[in-house]
């Protein structure tokens, strides 16, 4: 399995990384997607206690948006509440403490995720803009939030990505001595829904780095006249686009991912090796492989 980086674009709005994933089955590659979306772990508010709350809206509303407020996540010195020896009760190996006490001086008052103060400076929510609540004149609102590390699959506030998406890798091929008849026009290139073909000279030709756009709608081929292109896909090699949350870097989701993935093959091998799996033993674990 070979993995490449062909673009990231990092600022204040987003964090997305592309990038070609080669030497895999169809099967393997969406179970990679799935280990990205559900096995790395990150960051998020899983109890809160309201030790005031005058604003319109009910505690456990409240406590929802609380815990869909990404979190920077340290992963490396928190633990999973079930590795954790503390039995996962919480203790400051696997649990930061968020705390907000705001009193309202004016109508309209908003609590913002910047109002959560937390015990770990490295556990701040990602966007200090994030409304929690609006209150009128003389409310307050006071909670204790308790965030943990989890996994995705557990719930989706735990997911450090917002999206993952992946496609076959495009193979489109132009005889460009074809398109001699085209004298003007590429009727094939306007078809393109993303304007990737390029005409002039008599000669149709692709843009550079085609295949980033490309979604293989094989328009281009349908509407040629002179059958000049031909579009195809690459079986064993995908693109991967992914948006992180903010939670972690999104070269640290794809480094821990890789280890995950390589830790249920190797856990999968183990389980091959044993002499006492057979039968369906055997099948319900390849399904689970496959699954994952």
């Amino acid at each position: 399995m070979k993995v490449e980086v062909v673009e990231t674009i990092k600022n204040d709005n987003i964090d997305m990384i592309r990038f070609v994933l080669e030497d895999v089955s169809l099967e393997l590659a969406n179970g990679f997607r799935r280990i990205i979306l559900s096995e790395v772990p990150c960051m998020a508010v899983d109890e809160v206690i309201f030790l005031e709350n005058d604003s319109p809206l009910f505690d456990e509303i409240i406590a929802h948006r609380l815990g869909l407020i990404p979190l920077k996540s340290d992963i490396e010195n928190y633990n999973l509440p079930n590795q954790c020896d503390c039995g996962g009760v919480g203790c400051t190996l696997c649990r930061a403490e968020l705390t907000c006490t705001i009193q309202a001086d004016l109508d309209g008052t908003l609590v913002k995720s910047k109002d959560l103060i937390s015990t770990d400076p490295n556990i701040v929510p990602v966007n200090d803009k994030i409304i929690i609540a609006k209150l009128q004149k003389g409310s307050s609102l006071e909670f204790e939030a308790y965030t943990r590390l989890g996994i995705g699959r557990d719930h989706a506030k735990w997911q450090p990505v917002s999206t993952v998406g992946f496609g076959n890798f495009p193979d489109v091929t132009i005889d460009s001595k074809k398109c001699q008849s085209c004298s003007n026009q590429c009727i094939a290139g306007d078809r393109c829904p993303e304007s990737l073909i390029k005409f002039g000279g008599n000669k149709a030709k692709l843009i550079k780095e085609y295949w980033k756009e490309c979604t293989v709608c094989k328009s281009c081929a349908k509407y040629c006249p002179e059958e000049a292109i031909e579009v195809n896909e690459v079986s064993n090699k995908f693109i991967f686009v992914v948006e992180g949350t903010g939670a972690l870097p999104i070269k640290t989701i794809l480094i821990k991912a890789l280890e995950i993935f390589q830790e249920k093959v190797e856990e999968f091998q183990g389980n091959l090796a044993n002499k006492e799996l057979f039968g369906l033993e055997f099948i319900i674990l390849s399904f689970s492989f496959y699954n994952l």
